[in-house]
């Protein structure tokens, strides 16, 4: 297997009414190539999600899957935000 297999990947399903802050997306790809050597992939859902969805690929050294859970999880709320209120705001505006 070549290095780049084995690399750790954070693949993130982001709801398709959901849009991405870049301030917060620059700092949790930030975050994951600083502490885990890992990258970030964004691909937007077809279905309906209630929120982002996180999957964790590749190789993970141990528990180090754990600690960048802890980690992402709240990088994660900063990096997309839910627009259906705006919406339902303008409607009823």
């Amino acid at each position: 297997m070549t290095p780049d297999l084995l690399r750790p990947v954070l693949l993130v399903i982001v709801p398709a009414d959901w849009d991405a802050v870049p301030e917060g997306v620059a700092e949790l790809r930030r975050c994951l190539a600083d502490e885990y050597g890992a990258s970030l992939m964004l691909r937007q859902a077809t279905a309906p999600l209630s929120s982002p969805l996180p999957l964790y690929a590749g190789y993970w050294e141990p528990k180090a899957q754990w600690y960048a859970r802890r980690d992402v999880t709240p990088r994660l709320a900063e990096a997309f935000v839910d627009l259906r209120w705006f919406d339902a705001e303008l409607e009823a505006g």
